[in-house]
């Protein structure tokens, strides 16, 4: 009889730790991941083009453009820093 009810039990902590991982599993594959619409590598915009901008409308004009296009700070600082704006 002792037997049995530890088959039962280890059947009892199996039976958890699949659930605890099959949900665990179904959650992670149901959940969109949070990646950018467009790769950060792919820059619509060129050197030129960011050195036009500034001098057309100035370095505080040219930020908050960059900002309504949907561009994050630790983006156009990179770009500025690539491009030595």
């Amino acid at each position: 009889m002792p037997q049995a009810k530890r088959c039962a039990n280890t059947f009892l902590v199996i039976m958890i730790v699949g659930i605890f991982i099959l949900s665990a599993v179904f959650i992670l594959l149901t959940t969109r991941p949070a990646w950018p619409a467009t790769p950060a590598d792919s820059q619509p915009y060129t050197c030129e083009d960011v050195r036009r901008l500034i001098a057309e409308r100035g370095k505080v004009a040219a930020i908050a453009f960059a900002v309504e296009r949907g561009l994050s700070i630790r983006q156009i600082w990179q770009i500025r820093r690539t491009c030595r704006v």
